[in-house]
């Protein structure tokens, strides 16, 4: 491995002027990037800079859902060990940080010691990922449907396909016009056994007349666009109590669908690497 820069000196010296072997700087990077890991503060202030050349405790804190504090201590734990530096030393407030030379050779440590297994290799903090980082990872293909279908040919297909529970509706041109979800589909089915069963109510004041159409039942669809930060969707489907979203484009194009068990996929390294710090 070539030799470092470290802070502007010459390639393979120190401040001081003493050369510096490659692999004392591996080592030494290996050793501050374990420190970095074993701290959650430090680790998600680090990683922050993966996405962002420069950054300030503010921002770092508004995008990681963090106090402004807890972010200050991180960076100021991660510019002591020389993997951070100000751009602006001495400055009191609204400071700046960037990662030093040091710093971007232990971040790439970081990222592959955190990279060690499948899961790990798709995982990243949900802060700092997008929705086009998670869809596309369980459901490739989204069920899509027409208006005139019959709601049965949606069943049959959603039934064909155990990794979604939602079809899209959409016009000629893939615009989305309405998503048919599992509820809609339970609905559907109490309704057809009321129509058997007299005694039974009818589903939201319907007894219509078998078999049922896509357009009869389909809801307008709660969606996300694949800049979207994936916290953002996830909020999304809990206020909506929805487990998938449709993906679309400024036109309303159906890209995909985000499914539930995406975010979950990338969620349960994260859950897992909170319970390790």
């Amino acid at each position: 491995m070539p030799a470092i820069i470290i802070d502007g000196t010459a390639p393979g010296r120190d401040l001081s002027g003493a050369t510096l072997s490659g692999s004392m700087v591996e080592n030494d990077s290996r050793d501050i990037a374990k420190w970095i890991i074993r701290s959650d503060r430090r680790l998600v202030t680090m990683r922050y800079f993966k996405h962002h050349k420069f950054a300030g405790a503010s921002e770092i804190a508004q995008d990681s859902g963090r106090s402004i504090q807890n972010v200050s201590t991180g960076l100021k734990e991660l510019e002591s060990r020389g993997v951070l530096e100000q751009l602006e030393p001495g400055r009191r407030t609204w400071k700046k940080h960037a990662l030093t030379s040091v710093g971007r050779a232990t971040l790439e440590i970081v990222e592959r010691e955190l990279s060690a297994g499948m899961f790990e290799r798709m995982a990243d903090e949900l802060s700092f990922r997008y929705v086009r980082d998670a869809f596309r990872l369980v459901v490739t293909d989204p069920i899509i449907v027409t208006q005139q279908m019959n709601l049965h040919e949606v069943v049959d297909r959603v039934l064909a396909d155990p990794r979604t529970r939602s079809a899209y509706v959409v016009d000629d041109k893939r615009r989305l016009l309405g998503m048919i979800g599992l509820e809609q589909m339970l609905t559907a089915i109490e309704s057809s056994l009321s129509l058997f069963d007299k005694e039974r109510p009818a589903v939201r004041g319907k007894r219509g007349v078998l078999p049922f159409s896509v357009e009869e039942y389909m809801v307008k669809p709660v969606t996300v666009y694949q800049d979207d930060k994936l916290i953002t969707a996830l909020s999304k489907m809990i206020e909506n109590s929805m487990e998938d979203l449709p993906v679309v484009d400024d036109d309303r194009i159906l890209l995909g669908e985000l499914n539930g068990f995406e975010i979950l996929l990338l969620g349960s390294e994260v859950l897992r690497r909170h319970a390790r710090v």
